[in-house]
């Protein structure tokens, strides 16, 4: 059973949450291209820790709401590509790897989308592979900034992760797209 807030605590605490995180992610572009990498990190951490809090608010307090629905998601992909592309544009990361994580995320998009012109909107719920494919990106932009940060050199492990990360990101897309075509062809 959720808990009650306190009267004083606005139900869109959630989704204030959720805005301030994309607010954040302007200041993590800007930390990046000036190669404060200790900013950087910081800055990424309070908004992963922010996805947390929202979250636990939400389930919690029972303060679930349709617009936090499509902002949360929103807000993880906007923080994360844009952290991507700076990355790349700063030369941390070769162009290949932010393409392939973006590639899956805009054929999962067009293919719900595709779904939705053709009258089947896909409603599948979130697989585990999807939620573990995101952590392992987070944590994985979160080394590259931390690392950056503390002077730690960590080429050979990034070179390795890179790869391992790419064939994550596919093979959760593949699982997603046949769960929701499951879902689709079993009406």
């Amino acid at each position: 059973m959720p808990k009650t807030l306190p009267p004083s605590v606005p139900r869109s605490l959630p989704n204030l949450i959720t805005a301030a995180r994309l607010a954040l992610v302007p200041v993590t572009v800007w930390a990046i291209a000036r190669e404060a990498w200790g900013a950087a990190f910081l800055v990424f951490a309070l908004a992963g820790l922010s996805d947390g809090i929202d979250g636990v608010l939400a389930r919690r307090y029972a303060l679930t709401s349709r617009l936090g629905a499509v902002l949360d998601p929103l807000a993880d992909k906007a923080l994360m590509l844009a952290v991507l592309v700076s990355l790349t544009l700063a030369g941390l990361v070769p162009a290949w790897f932010p393409a392939v994580l973006i590639a899956r995320d805009g054929l999962m998009v067009m293919g719900a989308g595709l779904a939705r012109l053709a009258g089947r909107p896909l409603e599948t719920p979130p697989l585990l592979v999807g939620k573990l494919n995101t952590a392992c990106q987070i944590a994985f932009l979160a080394w590259l900034l931390g690392s950056r940060a503390l002077g730690i050199d960590a080429a050979a492990a990034e070179a390795w992760a890179m790869p391992a990360l790419a064939g994550l990101s596919v093979a959760s897309g593949v699982v997603q797209g046949l769960a929701g075509w499951r879902a689709g062809t079993a009406r």
